[in-house]
């Protein structure tokens, strides 16, 4: 009871100090990532990290991303990809012209260094090529870290993070730079990197597609219903939710959603 009303004290004091609350993380994860941190920082307990942070504030930094561990890379699930570069981002586009309409907006939750958002990105422009201009594309790519956002906008990555990408579009898309690889400036230029709390920040609206994926994982059951109707506020009718391989939509969510591909995890706003 000690540990449990210290690990209390310790995530309000992150609520306090960060603005983030991760009292409805899955407390598995959420324990076994904080005492990761404790261990490297040499703290035996909680009232001794808690007394680290009030010593060394940067600490709170290090902690958050250890706690949101960045796992990501261009393309990752590729049947995913080629399922919103053949069906969806083409949906997306026929919507718009239908409708007269140029603004479209996409969604990254989690963004990490923005390998799913700027492969996104990638998709539009192999999707409209030479017409790219005829649309104004805004791609949102979110995370809690402020190491990894001021990484990301430089669209720098190892070779590593391009295991799932064809030759030709790391030929068409990527200059390589030393045992680097950036991004080009076409498709970097349509991504804005914020940072953005999917549980607490303010409201996003007026997307046409979300891609919240692996994220729900970490969450209580009471949280993750509260991500989906954010989610569900954020996007426009007929908009699309892509979620990770192996995260479903709530029972109670589905009223809300058609299912475009059960196995992949997309679905669509009634």
């Amino acid at each position: 009871m000690e540990d449990e009303r210290e690990l209390k004290f310790l995530l309000d004091k992150i609520k306090r100090n960060r603005g983030i609350d991760f009292s409805q993380y899955r407390p598995q994860v959420l324990k076994r990532r904080i005492h990761h941190r404790m261990d490297l920082s040499g703290c035996a307990n909680y009232w001794g990290y808690i007394l680290l942070l009030n010593r060394d504030p940067e600490e709170y930094d290090r902690l958050i991303e250890s706690i949101t561990i960045k796992v990501s890379k261009f393309f990752r699930d590729p049947v995913v990809f080629d399922l919103l570069g053949g069906i969806i981002i083409p949906e997306i586009l026929s919507q718009k012209k239908t409708g007269g309409l140029k603004n479209i907006k996409a969604w990254s939750c989690g963004a990490a260094f923005g390998e799913e958002a700027h492969s996104v990105a990638i998709l539009f422009c192999e999707a409209l090529g030479s017409r790219l201009n005829d649309f104004d594309i805004q791609i949102l790519a979110t995370d809690i870290d402020k190491n990894a956002l001021a990484e990301a906008p430089w669209g720098s990555y190892d070779k590593n993070a391009l295991s799932n990408m064809g030759a030709h579009l790391l030929f068409k898309y990527f200059t390589r730079f030393q045992e680097r690889y950036v991004v080009s400036d076409g498709a970097r230029s349509l991504v804005t990197f914020r940072r953005h709390d999917i549980v607490s920040g303010s409201p996003i609206r007026g997307m046409d597609l979300v891609l919240c994926r692996n994220l729900l994982i970490y969450f209580r059951k009471k949280l993750q219903a509260k991500v989906l109707r954010n989610i569900h506020t954020a996007l426009n009718p007929d908009g699309f939710l892509v979620l990770g391989k192996t995260e479903t939509l709530m029972p109670q969510m589905l009223e809300y959603f058609d299912v475009v591909d059960l196995t992949e995890r997309i679905y669509r706003k009634i």
